[in-house]
């Protein structure tokens, strides 16, 4: 059996960061302790994430390297969200074979989809 036990995302603009992912996927995030300044924990499509500040991390990607799709039950709520949040929209909402599609950038730049059954 395989499973996750936790997601780290490093961000460079890190209250942005949060600000996005607990108004979009409602990430929870909370500062992890004060002797780890930077660090926010939370959960993301239920999965345990942490928010790691990039200046410690030191990650030198030009974009994200992973994507994440996450099935959403209002997709034009959750793109008016990333609007509310310092998110931009990539792909406005189309329909793909009976499924409503969108994606759109966090604050950091990375990238992620939106799908929602249209039934």
């Amino acid at each position: 059996m395989v499973k996750i036990s936790k997601i780290t995302f490093c961000a460079v603009d890190v209250p942005a960061m949060v600000t996005f992912y607990n108004a979009v996927l409602d990430a929870d995030f909370t500062p992890l302790a004060d002797n780890l300044p930077g660090f926010h924990q939370g959960a993301i499509a239920g999965i345990p994430t942490l928010l790691c500040p990039n200046s410690i991390a030191q990650v030198d990607a030009r974009q994200n390297r992973q994507q994440f799709d996450f099935l959403v039950d209002d997709i034009e709520k959750i793109m008016q969200a990333v609007l509310g949040s310092g998110g931009k929209i990539n792909e406005p909402i189309t329909n793909q074979n009976g499924m409503l599609v969108g994606s759109a950038y966090d604050p950091d730049g990375n990238s992620l989809v939106f799908i929602q059954s249209s039934d």
